[in-house]
């Protein structure tokens, strides 16, 4: 559907008021706009009355059932903005609705893994299956006792009524449809309760007994409303009771992923929708689901007259959803100067700093430290800690992690460390990243202001440019990214210049082979390195590598690996996917690597700190550093140079030698021509220069490839020095050169015709007796 038509059908545009350039994407046919309203509006679940659907469909309650249907089949989240049409008008509970979800699912024999996300977590609260329920199911269904007349009779495994869910006092209680038939099975107490709500309205769940409450919803009598308002705050903890399956990428989920890396508790349900320019209602509805599934919790939800004004059924229910052992964070546990006690053994104990707590509500700009979404697979993966591991599903799935939640977070990455780091391969480099993790959250914590917050980098890529900026604009005051940040990751809403600034590195291709390369050949040092081509078969060690008994082999978007020279031809089997970059790492054994971080230290604190002064004083002495410094400006960005040792001595560029990049390829200028043509082939800047000189173009592939010495037009040798051929590549070239040759000679016939006929008659023949004796020699 066209985003036009979209924004008209928003506005509840009519077709008599329609633009003129929309009408004509429509065809000017009303019918064609009838169409795409009803579309639009079952899609988003639109509400029938105050839209433009009540105009073409003029049957509500058939709407509404198209509606369900739609949801149904797309496994859509219940629409619980809609209640109130759908559980009084159709009688279609949350639970009924789930119930159908499942089982349709089980009859296709699809896999749990078919269940989006926030469905899923939906089915978990609401009916107690998650993935080994259904699984269980699924097992039972395709048995003997799952089968009614030979067919499958999947209805029979459900549950039949919801499972205990938890409700706040401050959620509504709404009436469903109530028949003379539902009239039958209930107390005398529940008869009370329902003639107030329907004498009454809806009443606050705190307000009646909670018993009945519970009894009257597990009998489909009554429904839950979670309202909020516009002036509302809440606040995410980590998630419980998230189900990682897939994203069906539908109007409300995408909402709900947005909402959720931008929300925090200062800010009010209005201000978000104004950050995000969305629609207020919209937001409200996300934030009430988040509530509904205990994925945010309220701020201040009740007065205290509402709170003296509780049932006494109350007073025993506990309102907070985390189990004594659960993380603690300001969500479940309020520290004051009385009880702060009580929080110090699940905080971590050392290099702690005691303002972070107590700043934790305060509303100044906060830093943010932007990580992607690696980080969290390594956290995820490891099986570190179980704590550990919801921490990361909220990293990953909510896009960040709160300065209030920091605490409990470090606590599990105490636990890490303190683990045995015995591990090598993968589980070693899991265990690297929580310790390193942890190292860094402890250093950004120790700077001064309200707070440090965990922002995943493809969240905020999530949100479109303007928003993006507005958001960290508002909530901070510096951005730090990890480094190297991932090569799928944009970092486009982040302009030069624009509030707030950004340490670390903007671009994710400084993390790329190609900037290795360019930093070798501008600084004039560097290992051996050999660039290979995707494709590319070796046979024999290249002769650069000789005297090696190490090389560092990094495949495209890959890890480098240390490899021994006795396995180097297992290179080709990388090859046949990627391009892979081969260096030499060592003679005798692997290289000694050292560390720079930049920007430099000053003098006194170099003075200060003995112990690594000498190593760091002789290395900001090499040539390559001083290049860096004025190429890349090093004194004003962060981060770190890598020096290797890697057994034979480099002695940099030859002097003299110049530092120019050339493009090598296109013709050399004609004699005679002017300087804008001359100054055209030859673009120059500060440190490239971009050159189109016959002589210099590349030669055939079977002439140059991994030639080490250049092999000159007038060589009398048909291959290059070192013996690297290809005969596909030959082959290739020969049947296009041949190709090319008989394109040119039907050229020339072509160009002929205005001969006359007896002469062009000869021309066709000698043509044609070429191209059969060409074909003849092909053959044979």
């Amino acid at each position: 559907m066209s985003s036009e038509i979209e924004e008209q059908i928003r506005k509840k545009v009519p077709w008599a008021k329609l633009p003129t350039s929309v009408k004509k994407v429509l065809s000017n046919s009303s019918k064609e706009y009838a169409k795409y309203i009803i579309s639009f509006s079952i899609k988003n679940q639109l509400r029938y009355r105050g839209n433009l659907v009540r105009h073409v469909l003029k049957d509500e309650k058939h709407y509404y059932e198209r509606v369900v249907a739609y949801s149904k089949e797309r496994l859509m989240l219940f629409p619980y903005h809609l209640a109130d049409m759908i559980v009084k008008g159709l009688r279609i509970t949350p639970f009924n609705y789930y119930i159908s979800v499942v089982e349709r699912l089980m009859q296709a024999e699809k896999s749990y893994d078919t269940l989006p996300n926030f469905t899923a977590a939906d089915c978990l609260r609401l009916l107690g299956i998650g993935r080994n329920e259904y699984i269980d199911l699924m097992n039972q269904s395709r048995s003997n006792r799952g089968r009614l007349f030979g067919r499958k009779n999947v209805h029979v495994l459900l549950p039949k009524v919801p499972v205990n869910i938890h409700i706040e006092p401050w959620w509504r209680i709404e009436a469903g449809l109530i028949l003379e038939e539902d009239m039958k099975m209930v107390n005398e107490e529940e008869r009370t309760v329902i003639d107030k709500l329907i004498d009454l309205g809806s009443q606050n769940a705190g307000d009646l007994n909670y018993n009945v409450v519970v009894s009257l919803y597990k009998k489909g009598l009554v429904y839950l409303d979670v309202p909020i308002t516009a002036v509302d705050r809440v606040q995410v903890p980590p998630l419980q009771g998230f189900v990682m399956n897939r994203i069906l990428g539908d109007y409300f989920e995408t909402l709900l992923y947005k909402i959720f890396v931008s929300i925090d508790e200062q800010t009010t349900v209005a201000e978000l929708a104004t950050v995000l320019e969305v629609d207020t209602e919209l937001v409200k509805q996300a934030v009430s689901l988040y509530c509904r599934l205990h994925f945010a919790k309220k701020l201040d939800p009740e007065s205290d007259q509402e709170k003296a004004r509780r049932h006494p059924s109350w007073l025993n229910v506990s309102t907070n959803t985390d189990s004594p052992q659960a993380d603690i964070t300001p969500l479940t546990l309020t520290l004051t100067s009385t009880d702060h006690a009580l929080a110090t053994p699940s905080t971590p104990t050392t290099d702690s700093p005691t303002h972070s707590t107590n700043q934790s509500n305060s509303t100044g700009l906060r830093v943010a430290f932007l990580f992607d979404s690696a980080l969290t697979a390594f956290l995820m993966m490891g099986n570190l800690s179980p704590g550990l591991k919801r921490h990361a599903v909220t990293m990953f799935e909510v896009g960040k992690l709160q300065h209030e939640s920091l605490d409990s977070f470090l606590c599990e990455l105490e636990k890490v460390s303190a683990m045995d780091a015995d591990g090598e391969g993968e589980a070693r480099r899991f265990f690297d990243h929580a310790v390193i993790l942890r190292s860094t959250i402890m250093a950004l914590r120790k700077l001064d202001g309200p707070g440090l917050d965990l922002v995943r980098l493809e969240s905020l890529n999530s949100l479109d440019e303007a928003a993006c900026q507005r958001l960290l604009k508002r909530k901070y005051r510096v951005l730090i990214a990890m480094a190297p940040i991932g090569r799928e990751v944009r970092i486009s809403s982040f302009a030069a210049g624009a509030p707030p600034p950004l340490l670390g590195p903007i671009h994710p291709e400084v993390n790329s082979l190609w900037f290795r390369l360019f930093l070798y050949h501008m600084t004039g040092y560097g290992p051996p390195s050999l660039l290979l081509a995707k494709g590319t078969e070796l046979r024999r060690l290249p002769r650069m590598f000789l005297g090696f008994s190490r090389l560092l082999v990094t495949s495209w978007l890959h890890e480098p690996a240390v490899v021994p020279v006795a396995n180097f031809l297992y290179v080709n089997a990388a090859l046949q996917f990627a391009p892979v970059l081969i260096q030499g790492f060592g003679v005798h054994e692997p290289a000694e690597t050292k560390l720079l971080p930049f920007p430099f230290k000053s003098q006194d604190s170099v003075k200060n700190n003995r112990s690594n002064s000498d190593t760091e004083s002789v290395l900001k002495r090499h040539p390559a550093v001083t290049i860096l410094t004025d190429l890349l400006d090093l004194n004003h960005t962060c981060g770190y140079l890598t020096f290797a040792n890697v057994g034979v001595l480099d002695f940099g560029r030859a002097e003299g030698e110049s530092a120019e990049i050339r493009l090598k390829g296109a013709p050399k200028p004609r004699p005679g021509a002017s300087k804008t043509t001359q100054s055209a082939n030859s673009i120059s800047n500060e440190n490239f220069r971009f050159e189109k000189e016959e002589e210099n173009r590349l030669q055939s592939p079977v002439e140059s490839h991994f030639a080490l010495t250049p092999v000159d037009g007038g060589s009398h040798r048909s291959s290059p020095t070192n013996g690297f051929t290809s005969q596909d590549c030959t082959t290739l070239l020969q049947e296009e050169l041949d190709q090319l040759a008989i394109q040119e000679k039907q050229k020339q016939a072509l160009e002929q015709l205005q001969s006359p006929l007896d002469e062009n008659v000869g021309i066709f023949s000698r043509i044609q007796e070429e191209l059969d004796s060409q074909q003849k020699k092909k053959s044979r």
